[in-house]
């Protein structure tokens, strides 16, 4: 997150008349607001982690907030959620004053969700993305910036992750409305291997932890990259890595290692396996 800057009212007119007509930014419900947001990718798909950077610029005629508000990010495709996340820059609305420029960078994904065997599909769907300012309990919300976006399907070539030793694979059934009939738990060290492309990546790791305090070390071809604790609940790492020199490391190995471990049962009391895992991990994402 960056900090705010103070602009001259005159200084901010020619940057705010330049991103209007250019159409990146938009007039706004809230007088003396208006918002740009640009994503590092120029195309998206789904299936995709992509940095977005929003800036928040307020003009003289801009009049603080009386209340306690939240920036929160959307995307929804017809009545599904893709994400939800929250948007605040450094310096929450609540503070927000005239003639400043208020910025934040933040890593969202887009889920997949395109089927690539649906020939209507083939071409993509149109998402809604919006940032809207919302209450404390979300029952009330302003709309500070709305667009279409093209979602284009995930490239036929990208890479996939292949798990390795010490992973165990639980199969629930019958599987709930939109959940997998499978899940990947890790044990004490789960590796999972990585397909090295030579060009930077995005590496996510998101899943649960059912236990208490965990601690997590991760490891890259047996080098410590991240060490953190966890407390019981989601959870989601996201780490700009590489690139990687191609001919010493045609393939990367990931290591995800936990300090504990409880009995499977203990999550499903009706499962009958009381073998120890870790983590549950939703998603490895290597791209």
């Amino acid at each position: 997150m960056k900090n705010k800057k103070y602009f001259s009212p005159a200084s901010l007119l020619p940057i705010f008349l330049i991103l209007l007509l250019s159409g990146c930014i938009e007039r706004q419900p809230i007088r003396g607001l208006a918002v740009n947001a640009i994503f590092s990718d120029r195309v998206l798909t789904d299936d995709l982690v992509t940095r977005l950077r929003v800036k928040y610029i307020t003009t003289a005629s801009f009049q603080p907030f009386d209340s306690d508000l939240r920036v929160v990010a959307v995307a929804s495709w017809q009545d599904k959620i893709l994400f939800r996340e929250d948007l605040e820059p450094e310096t929450p609305p609540l503070k927000w004053q005239a003639s400043r420029v208020y910025e934040v960078e933040k890593y969202l994904y887009f889920p997949a969700i395109i089927d690539p065997f649906n020939p209507g599909m083939a071409s993509g769907l149109k998402v809604e993305f919006r940032i809207v300012l919302e209450n404390g309990s979300g029952n009330e919300t302003i709309t500070l910036y709305s667009r279409k976006i093209k979602l284009l399907p995930r490239p036929a070539d990208s890479p996939d992750v292949v798990f390795l030793e010490g992973w165990e694979k639980v199969s629930r059934l019958p599987a709930g409305s939109g959940l997998p009939l499978s899940e990947y738990w890790t044990r004490e060290r789960a590796v999972c291997l990585l397909k090295n492309t030579g060009r930077p990546a995005i590496l996510m790791i998101k899943g649960r932890n059912y236990s208490g305090q965990v601690t997590v070390s991760l490891y890259l071809d047996e080098g410590l990259f991240d060490e953190f604790s966890l407390a019981p609940g989601e959870f989601r790492k996201i780490y700009p890595l590489g690139p990687f020199p191609m001919a010493s490391d045609p393939e990367l190995r990931l290591t995800i290692a936990v300090d504990k471990t409880i009995p499977l049962n203990k999550v499903y009391p009706d499962s009958m396996e009381n073998s120890p895992v870790g983590l549950k991990i939703e998603k490895v994402y290597f791209r």
